[in-house]
């Protein structure tokens, strides 16, 4: 291969890495990084497969319990010989009527593994919005150290243009000075941006277990739609899971009858035993077993009432719950509306600063109006800008929250 071919394909090489380098980070692909490698996720995940299992495993009560054995006994007395007695064989325990207790558990299992599963709903929902701010924190200083370095641009203009004006004796240098100071202060600001635009990069690169450099703007929003607050209330992962502490305490409640009632189990056990190896002599033997509680000290008792008074708290405790988040759903919602309506009057106020700014300008630069008018309508013209800049990112984060509130988050 030639020197120029090899050139042409290294300087090929270069291109595509900056321009894969280039590439912003959409909001699909943050969330698809963060189903696959957010480790808050997966530890929740993890959580939810092992009561699963926890759940698998209370089934085992209604299988026999099957054991091997083999055994060798030695026996020494004072007066006579050593002597030595062999066994071995399998036992065969199987519960006929298991203790209530046993089915409860199973129930309580299930319970605590649909528990789990709300927990991971809210856990995602948590996760999300923590994605989603921290992938906003990005977009919008991004959008700030864009917008402060043509601040600054401007703030550079204006101190050359008063610049002149002081020169040629039209301007004091009092107003000189103010100018030289505004842009000092762009300066600055922009300066602050970029250090906050590099945190943000890390903040958002941890979550998703990638090194990102800049992302892209999300789809915009058009007005909250209308909802039914009562419906969306019960679909929330935060209803789901009091529901399932509420049936947590129903089901403890239901299983402290188990210490009045009685079991029963099948026990059975087959094998070999004598004096020499391998023994010979069969022996076989069952017992059916009735386990019946008499009186263990009044502690079934005292059971059976603390988990009715535990019963009775989880409800008042649910009740209380389901108000608050009622009201919760609600709140955000408005404040959803309200970010949105501020947007629109940011928009309508930067487009009244920018022909003010225009028209002020050229007013000043002819003479037909002062330096402090010009300097108030020019600042006003720049906390317009930020202003929508602000209040554009007040509205996403307002999404955001909505939508970790009732569990959702934004494909």
């Amino acid at each position: 291969m030639s020197l120029v071919a090899k050139k042409i394909i290294f300087t090929l090489f270069v291109v595509l890495i900056l321009s894969v380098q280039s590439l912003a980070l959409t909001w699909s692909e943050a969330l698809f990084a963060a189903a696959q490698n957010n480790n808050q996720l997966k530890s929740m995940e993890k959580a939810v497969e092992a009561s699963e299992w926890t759940y698998k495993k209370t089934y085992t009560v209604f299988f026999p319990q099957i054991s091997a054995f083999a055994r060798m006994t030695a026996y020494e007395f004072m007066t006579t010989a050593e002597s030595k007695s062999y066994s071995y064989g399998l036992n065969v325990t199987q519960y006929i009527i298991p203790s209530v207790g046993d089915i409860y558990n199973i129930q309580s299992s299930y319970a605590n593994l649909e528990y789990q599963k709300a927990n991971l709903a809210i856990t995602k929902a948590s996760v999300y919005y923590d994605l989603r701010k921290a992938f906003l924190d990005v977009l919008f200083l991004q959008e700030k150290v864009k917008l402060l370095s043509e601040i600054l641009a401007k703030r550079k203009e204006n101190t050359k243009l008063i610049g002149l004006r002081y020169d040629s004796g039209r301007e004091d240098k009092g107003n000189y000075l103010t100018t030289q100071a505004d842009e000092s202060s762009a300066g600055y600001d922009l300066s602050s941006a970029k250090r906050g635009l590099t945190l943000a990069r890390l903040k958002l690169s941890q979550l998703i277990s990638d090194n990102i450099s800049k992302v892209e703007e999300p789809e915009f929003l058009s007005e909250p739609a209308i909802v039914d607050f009562e419906i969306l209330l019960k679909e929330t992962p935060s209803y789901f899971i009091l529901e399932k502490q509420l049936k947590l305490a129903e089901v403890s409640y239901q299983a402290s009858i188990s210490g009045f009632l009685p079991s029963l189990s099948l026990n059975a056990s087959y094998g070999n035993s004598g004096e020499d190896w391998p023994p010979t002599s069969d022996t076989r033997s069952w017992s059916l077993i009735v386990s019946i509680p008499m009186f263990p000290g009044g502690s079934n008792v005292a059971n059976r009432i603390i988990e009715g008074k535990n019963l009775e708290k989880a409800k008042e405790d649910f009740a209380n719950s389901v108000y608050t988040l009622r009201y919760s759903l609600e709140e955000v919602y408005l404040g959803y509306k309200d970010a949105f309506e501020a947007f629109n009057v940011a928009k309508i106020s930067l487009n009244a600063a920018t022909e003010r700014e225009k028209i002020t300008k050229t007013k000043y630069l002819n003479g037909l109006t002062t330096y402090d008018e010009w300097y108030r309508v020019e600042n006003s013209y720049v906390q317009a800008e930020k202003n929508i800049l602000s209040s554009k990112e007040s509205l996403l984060l307002a999404e955001a929250l909505w939508y970790k509130t009732y569990g959702g988050w934004k494909k």
